[in-house]
């Protein structure tokens, strides 16, 4: 039954990769249906009586998730997993899970359009379905007073809104502290970055960096969509999507990097939880923390680029040839406010993360009303980053997510940059050896260690035991903090 389920839900992911690359602009009311349908049947399978009957017998209670003491601490993963996401389940309604369903693809395609026409109040009323959906679902699971706390809940299950709001706010004063100091010095040169660069030149240079960093391109692949991201249709089947820009070239490569370390997690569960609910990520943030490791800690680094640097100015000559190793360094690292958060930098990217987290947060109290959200937007933006949109197109509407209902997954990006640096502080610590190996542009020891360490397993810990499992530590944005003032207080000379 587990693997029947499974089989549906990656039709679904399916399905959904297809709408946001492939699916032709009029195929989107079918594809609503289509959705509608795979949701229902995956809800039935997921809630069935066949399940509660054999959780049952297996000795799994909501307040015994893990079942019988006698079986093996897998199983025992096993069952608390299938016990969570019944418990979950079964508390919607089949018709509202459908409807959803439809709701959501008609709100994604919405705001596809929105986007590109600039057209805030094309894509309110489908806001506000959604919020009323994830209202209504975080009702049903015994959330009707605070909402966000079951939104939150999803995709970081132990963190609820006033544990978040305890790490990202000292995560605000200093990294805004840190932003206003790199603002004052020298800005170093990127014009040789954003001039015009050809798209499949792009495309060539990003296909042999995602092979060099490990993405197996015989179990994946990667495609161009409005908004990167990457899904599993299957263990041996990851989906990844980038986007091009012809005059931001670090757009792509970054983007690519990205979605790769993604890719990568997914690729990494062993066999045995592979075709199981335990194959997939502990949580969103701890998914996050290894793309963003890879994409930053590791793809933005002076080793990684030592590296790399020869080959990417062999891929465009015209370009980079007269360019040296310390001017391109310093560019990719380049510290300044931008209004499009999966282009910012590594300071001020968790500033993007907390505007999100705080209009989320209003939105579900009610203190804001969702037509104001264009005017909060702009308003938070030039508080927290000094600079405002122009149009809704660069602010409100540039993030997929709400058009997906996804209320709540936001944090998970500042989360996973938390995450990742505690798990790399005991990397560094067991592997002396690290950086030469970056600069030699061998990464086998980090995948090695990833998947001993955290690929293993799986979603059989909760994300909070996972982080003190591997590194001993509880949540903390202090390595986080002091890596990234260590780091650009060197760079820029603070």
């Amino acid at each position: 039954m587990d693997s029947e389920c499974i089989h549906l839900k990656n039709t679904l992911a399916l399905l959904q990769w297809d709408q946001e690359t492939y699916l032709p602009e009029k195929g989107v009311a079918e594809r609503a249906e289509q959705l509608a349908l795979m949701e229902r049947l995956v809800h039935e399978r997921v809630t069935s009586d066949e399940l509660n009957r054999l959780l049952t017998e297996l000795g799994s209670t909501t307040e015994n998730p893990g079942g019988d003491e006698k079986l093996s601490s897998l199983d025992s993963d096993f069952v608390k997993i299938l016990r969570r996401n019944y418990d979950r389940a079964v508390k919607l309604p089949a018709d509202f899970v459908s409807d959803s369903a439809r709701a959501e693809g008609l709100s994604q395609a919405a705001w596809v359009k929105a986007r590109s026409d600039n057209n805030f109040e094309y894509f309110l009323p489908h806001l506000v379905k959604m919020m009323e959906i994830a209202r209504q679902k975080a009702a049903y699971w015994g959330f009707k007073d605070n909402p966000y706390d079951g939104l939150l809940d999803i995709y970081e299950p132990g963190l609820g809104e006033e544990k978040i709001y305890s790490l990202f706010n000292p995560l605000r004063e200093r990294l805004s502290a840190l932003l206003k100091k790199i603002a004052a010095c020298p800005r170093p040169d990127t014009s040789f970055l954003d001039t015009d660069y050809d798209v499949k030149s792009q495309a060539e240079y990003c296909a042999k960096l995602m092979k060099h960093i490990g993405f197996d391109t015989a179990r994946g692949r990667i495609d161009i969509s409005a908004h990167p991201f990457c899904t599993s249709i299957g263990s041996n089947d990851i989906r990844m999507t980038t986007r091009y820009f012809p005059n931001l070239l670090s757009s792509s490569i970054f983007a690519t990097i990205h979605e790769s370390g993604h890719g990568i997690y997914e690729m990494g569960f062993p066999e045995e939880l592979q075709g199981t609910v335990l194959a997939g990520g502990a949580s969103m943030g701890i998914h996050e923390s290894q793309s963003r490791l890879w994409e930053n800690v590791i793809g933005r680094s002076r080793p990684f680029w030592q590296n790399q640097f020869p080959l990417i100015q062999s891929q465009f000559p015209d370009k980079l040839s007269k360019i040296n190793f310390d001017e391109f360094y310093r560019a990719i690292n380049l510290v300044e406010p931008s209004l499009i958060r999966v282009e910012a930098d590594e300071v001020s990217y968790s500033l993007h993360i907390i505007l999100r987290f705080e209009l989320e947060k209003a939105l579900f109290s009610g203190t804001i009303d969702p037509v104001k959200l264009p005017e909060v937007w702009r308003e938070k933006m030039k508080e927290y980053l000094g600079i405002e949109p122009e149009t809704d197109s660069l602010g409100v509407l540039q993030d997929i997510h709400w058009s997906m209902g996804a209320f709540g997954y936001f944090p998970s990006y500042a989360l996973g940059n938390l995450y990742g640096l505690l798990f790399w502080e005991k990397l560094n610590s067991e592997i002396p050896s690290l950086e030469n190996e970056i600069s030699g542009g061998n990464f086998s020891s980090i995948h090695s260690w990833l998947k001993d360490k955290i690929y293993v397993w799986g979603q059989r810990q909760y994300p909070g035991d996972l982080l003190k499992t591997v590194t001993g530590n509880t949540l903390s944005v202090e390595p986080f903090l002091n890596y990234v003032e260590s780091k650009y207080s060197a760079l820029y000379g603070i």
